[in-house]
């Protein structure tokens, strides 16, 4: 059977899924941080980060399952061996990192008992999340993605604008 030429629409939409709550979780994970913890205004930026980071597991779970049991394009080649192998090295990191994020901030939220406090409002928040060792996992987690979201992001400029292989249509909706 011939490998099509870009991903199938459900990958498609996974894959921004992904991009999205990866995004916005991030952005609201950082403003977040300059909220003191004993401000009720931090419940529910915090239970909008949670509910974000379920949903990733969700997505990128399924988005993982999908890209196991659906036809994909050959892999986009630079012509180069080594940049072609951290090329795949990316990509697994990407899925790596994007569920270990979200599985590290479910223990860090288990680990302080936010579910109670956020959801049901019984107690208050921990004076520093600092105090709970998933906090220090979820905290180095979330710059070394950004820094594969980054090269991943590169790397398909460097294709689509150096290459000129068109790779930005693979992974869009079309024939």
């Amino acid at each position: 059977m011939n490998a099509p030429a870009r991903y199938q629409p459900i990958q498609v939409t996974l894959h921004w899924l992904t991009a999205i709550l990866v995004f916005a979780a991030f952005i609201l994970g950082k403003v977040m941080t300059r909220i003191p913890n004993d401000d009720d205004a931090k419940l529910i930026p915090l239970a909008t980060h949670m509910l974000l980071g379920i949903l990733m597991l969700v997505v990128i779970v399924a988005r993982f399952a999908a890209r196991a049991k659906l036809p994909k394009p050959i892999h986009a080649s630079t012509g180069n061996t080594l940049l072609d192998s951290l090329g795949k090295l990316v990509h697994y990191a990407l899925y790596l990192f994007v569920f270990l994020m979200a599985v590290s901030g479910m223990m860090l939220s288990l680990q302080s008992g936010l579910p109670k406090i956020v959801f049901f409002g019984l107690g208050v928040l921990p004076a520093d999340f600092f105090d709970f060792t998933a906090r220090a996992l979820h905290g180095f987690i979330a710059p070394a993605l950004l820094l594969l979201i980054l090269l991943h992001i590169s790397a398909a400029f460097y294709h689509q604008l150096r290459l000129k292989d068109k790779l930005f249509s693979r992974m869009w909706y079309g024939n």
